[in-house]
């Protein structure tokens, strides 16, 4: 079962540039991880240093950038897709398989139905891109364009490539108001890579980072499986569906990462050892 760790779970350190990539390989040294998911804003503001992560004995499992196909002028969308193709470039560079990404938002000059056929497109031409290049392109719901099992298994059945897949984010499915569990099960053929995070309700008053559901709940990052989102029925469902990994685990809890992330670690380990004894 190939289980690994997304760098966003240190995102606000790397934002208050309390880690960097040295130390996030000494982190991931510390913790037994061999695997990660990097994030492309954090690893080219580092300089892409690859050698650090090989002289650590750690391997890439997925490679994310955030991106907008979003948008009237097809100059833009245009753009994006350079964008995600140079993000497949690094991929190959740094040995994943995996390049992840989003979607983009609705803009109040474009309707829902526009706002599918661009995405539809924007991944026709990223699973081509990555077909050539040997890798798979997953799209993560993401926002109110494509945010269900339903909308992501529209888009890859239009795109129709084996190069394009689907990231299943848990803590996404929550905030659209949907059952993870169901989910999961609604697009676990054409999973490629899982995020596992969680989340709880929280007072809006809450000091901390929120989250907003699109039913009105306010929402924080916590440990993964201590929130509540049903983490083994998500995993059980995904294994018994036949996938096995990268389960990437994407602790959300970002005020202490070091203590969040090696929690989750083991609260993840703990249930995938669970379920495939079971």
């Amino acid at each position: 079962m190939h289980l690994c760790l997304s760098m966003w779970s240190f995102a606000l350190d790397f934002q208050r540039r309390n880690m960097d990539i040295q130390r996030f390989a000494q982190t991931c040294r510390d913790l037994g991880v061999n695997s990660v998911e990097l994030v492309d804003y954090f690893w080219v503001s580092a300089g892409q240093p690859l050698s650090v992560l090989e002289s650590s004995g750690i391997r890439v499992c997925a490679y994310d950038i955030a991106t907008d196909f979003v948008h009237l002028d097809p100059t833009v969308r245009h753009h994006q897709v350079k964008l995600a193709c140079a993000a497949i470039e690094e991929a190959v560079r740094v040995g994943s398989g995996i390049v992840r990404v989003l979607p983009g938002k609705l803009k109040p000059e474009v309707s829902l139905e526009d706002a599918l056929q661009m995405v539809i497109e924007a991944a026709s031409s990223l699973a081509r891109y990555a077909h050539n290049a040997g890798v798979t392109v997953v799209l993560e719901p993401h926002e109110d364009v494509v945010n269900s099992a339903e909308t992501l298994r529209y888009v890859a059945q239009q795109v129709g490539s084996s190069a394009f897949g689907v990231n299943a984010d848990l803590c996404t499915f929550l905030l659209m108001g949907l059952n993870p569990v169901a989910e999961c099960a609604g697009v676990v053929d054409l999973c490629r890579l899982v995020h596992l995070n969680d989340m709880r309700q929280v007072s809006k008053k809450y000091a901390g980072y929120q989250y907003r559901s699109v039913t009105g709940k306010t929402y924080a990052g916590t440990v993964v499986g201590d929130g509540e989102i049903d983490l083994r029925g998500c995993v059980k469902t995904l294994v018994d569906g036949g996938f096995g990994g990268p389960f990437s685990v994407e602790c959300l809890c970002m005020d202490n990462a070091m203590q969040g992330v090696q929690k989750s670690l083991e609260n993840v380990h703990k249930i995938l050892q669970e379920v495939i004894q079971r």
